[in-house]
């Protein structure tokens, strides 16, 4: 299974990815946060109430599943989690998991870095000192 981790106005997303299959029932898709399920797109899981109200997981197509998880700010949701993403497809179950802490970038924060650097490249050029 791979695993990709963003951050993106707040919302954090999870992207596991895993191998196709034709085995049913499946694939479904479940995302914890350290122990606790987030989501899943198993019919009968019962995710934590509080983790449920932000969290939505989805089989974004056959081979990709999905968890957009609202962060609020100034919460424990800024702490270091372990997420794990678990596939069911038939009678197998594959599992990943990531210890990650994902820092809130802004989008001002992001251009400026870019800006900076795009200046700091095309300073040596632009006074001459190397040739484009």
């Amino acid at each position: 299974i791979l695993f990709e981790i963003k951050v993106a106005h707040r919302n954090l997303r999870v992207d596991c990815e895993f191998p196709p299959t034709y085995k049913t029932p499946g694939p479904y898709c479940e995302f914890k946060q350290d122990s606790r399920l987030a989501g899943s797109t198993r019919p009968g899981a019962q995710p934590l109430l509080d983790l449920k109200r932000r969290a939505n997981v989805s089989l974004v197509n056959p081979t990709l599943c999905r968890l957009v998880y609202a962060r609020l700010p100034g919460t424990s949701d800024e702490k270091a989690y372990t997420y794990t993403c678990r596939v069911i497809q038939g009678d197998v179950a594959l599992e990943n998991t990531c210890n990650r802490n994902v820092p809130v970038c802004s989008a001002l924060t992001i251009q400026s870095t870019s800006g900076f650097l795009f200046i700091a490249m095309s300073l040596p050029v632009i006074l001459g000192f190397l040739t484009a």
